[in-house]
């Protein structure tokens, strides 16, 4: 019979924090034995016993992409991947080395973060590895630059709508064929221009993210019919799950009520399929589409892009052109106009933006260049 625990429970149901412990002991060993001296041993035995299930999927994947180009920087150093050979001097050079190949300073501050949880957790739990104490204490972040806003202005806000009202013409079929019946060519068969003018909206309403955006489901809009949204006061989208496992809620406008409506009664139906719960839906037409109909996130960026570059062959002045046209963009834009509107409210601004990070709300909010000139024009 199995040894119980005083709450009944066999020993293999412990608190899995002392059953990662376990693992981490058996891994280092005792004192007799000497480790592995090798990067790549260690760099495994981390993520799989301090990153894997701990942290997110893509968190992990990026803590394990910054070791591994650590580990090659090492390699082509030295010609080995010793561990015990890791001082500070290499880290420094390391870093440099990134700044060189012109990663940006968060960037650079990112790789370095992840190496020092590796050196940290490894000098933690047997010195041996790292005679010389943890090359990563005592390395200084690159100062980061002043966060620009990319924010619309409100002359580009109103011609990108104007646009985006008209989309269903640029999607046409074009050519010799059609130059003198253009306004009864057929659409492209993938194209979705009431799906894409709604995505737009909803960005500019909401402040969403890319990746929000296509893990939204239909569920979460309320009201959710295209009847309800055409005579709604007011509509919103319910627990938006954000970074960091939050959840916010966001309202949208009288344009982007209008343009779901459209879009559900007239193009999301054609590429339904029983189990699709996603609100925005890839054509079904498309070859590499997913079997729930979900977007992948760069897919947006590919939608705005082409929205953007079709905006400004519309446009002759410069100062009113968009492209390239970013999720972020739009995000920007709705992130000042509620400042505006708020007066600069902190609380209401994280709670719509699902971001506490003052640094980035500052940004957010953070006028565009014409504007802020406008400031002190008459001083």
């Amino acid at each position: 019979m199995k040894p119980k625990t005083p709450a009944g429970q066999s020993l293999n149901s412990q608190h899995p924090s002392k059953v990662t412990l376990r693992k981490v002991q058996a891994s280092f060993g005792s004192q007799d034995v000497v480790p592995p001296d090798s990067l790549e041993h260690w760099i495994e035995q981390f993520l799989s016993l301090a990153i894997k299930d701990v942290r997110s999927l893509a968190v992990a994947n990026k803590i394990d992409l910054h070791l591994k180009r650590f580990r090659q920087f090492f390699i082509d150093r030295y010609g080995h991947d010793r561990i015990t050979g890791c001082l500070k001097r290499d880290v420094i050079a390391w870093q440099k080395s990134l700044v060189e190949q012109k990663m940006a300073p968060s960037t650079v501050n990112n790789h370095v973060a992840s190496l020092s949880a590796l050196t940290s957790w490894l000098v933690s739990h047997d010195q041996r590895l790292l005679p010389s104490g943890d090359p990563a204490k005592g390395i200084s972040e690159l100062g980061l630059p002043p966060l620009e806003p990319r924010t619309l202005s409100e002359a580009q806000v109103r011609s990108l709508k104007n646009l985006c009202d008209r989309l269903e013409r640029f999607h046409k079929l074009k050519g010799r064929d059609w130059a003198k019946f253009a306004e009864e060519a057929p659409l492209r068969v993938k194209a979705r221009p009431l799906r894409d003018r709604a995505i737009v909206y909803v960005l500019l309403s909401t402040g969403l993210r890319r990746e929000e955006l296509v893990r939204l489901d239909i569920e979460q809009l309320e009201p959710s019919t295209p009847g309800a949204l055409r005579q709604a006061k007011k509509a919103r989208i319910c627990k938006v799950k954000g970074k960091g496992k939050t959840e916010r809620t966001v309202f949208l406008s009288l344009d982007a009520r209008l343009a779901l409506a459209d879009y559900l009664e007239k193009e999301r139906r054609r590429d339904e399929t029983a189990g699709t719960r996603a609100l925005f839906l890839a054509a079904g037409e498309v070859a590499s589409r997913r079997d729930d109909g979900r977007f992948a996130p760069q897919a947006i960026n590919g939608i705005l892009n082409q929205i953007g570059r079709w905006h400004d062959s519309e446009i002759k002045q410069a100062d009113r052109m968009i492209s390239p046209l970013c999720p972020h963009d739009l995000r920007h834009t709705f992130a000042f106009q509620l400042s505006k509107t708020t007066g600069a409210d902190a609380y209401e601004l994280e709670r719509r933006l699902g971001h506490r990070s003052q640094r980035y709300i500052q940004r957010y909010t953070n006028p565009p260049e014409e504007v802020a000139a406008a400031y002190v024009e008459d001083f």
